[in-house]
């Protein structure tokens, strides 16, 4: 295959994704909490529940300004904390306080239940292939590069994780 035709098959997935998936999972989202923000405490917790500004910012592809404003909006709703490195003062880590993962155990069991009237309505053999395929694009998406820092650790939580919860 082409890489012309792989580039229309993604500008084809995009909308599709966006509206059937993406859009409504982002009005799922409590009052106050953002998709990029979601989706920072996501990372975090396939990282251990602990990193660098510097790390969160390369895996979000955020500029250190953005994850900043970021990390003080987790800040204020207590979901994350900054914590020193007791190794290094000098380095502040970005840590998941336990209202975080309360809030994403409630998003998972409660709200996230909004894709099953989507799954209910699919053919058997569809939803199978549904499932294949998501798998089979977080095992490659996992293996693609980023231009970021390359940190494999990470990849193989997302890619265990993704599959475990």
């Amino acid at each position: 295959m082409e890489f012309t035709q792989i580039q229309e098959m993604l500008l084809t997935l995009l909308p599709l994704w966006n509206y059937r998936i993406a859009k409504p999972f982002k009005q799922l989202l409590d009052e106050g909490i953002s998709l990029e923000m979601y989706y920072c405490i996501r990372t975090l917790q396939w990282g251990g529940g602990t990193m660098t500004m510097s790390e969160l910012a390369g895996y979000t592809r955020m500029q250190k300004q953005q994850m900043t404003q970021m990390v003080n909006r987790l800040v204020e709703q207590e979901l994350v904390k900054r914590v020193y490195d007791p190794a290094n003062r000098r380095i502040i880590k970005i840590r998941l306080t336990d209202k975080a993962a309360e809030y994403m155990e409630h998003f998972l069991e409660h709200d996230a239940g909004c894709f099953r009237p989507l799954l209910e309505q699919m053919p058997p053999q569809d939803i199978s292939d549904f499932q294949k395929g998501l798998e089979l694009l977080i095992g490659v998406f996992s293996h693609m590069p980023c231009n970021c820092h390359d940190q494999p650790d990470i990849v193989s939580s997302m890619k265990e994780n993704a599959f475990h919860e």
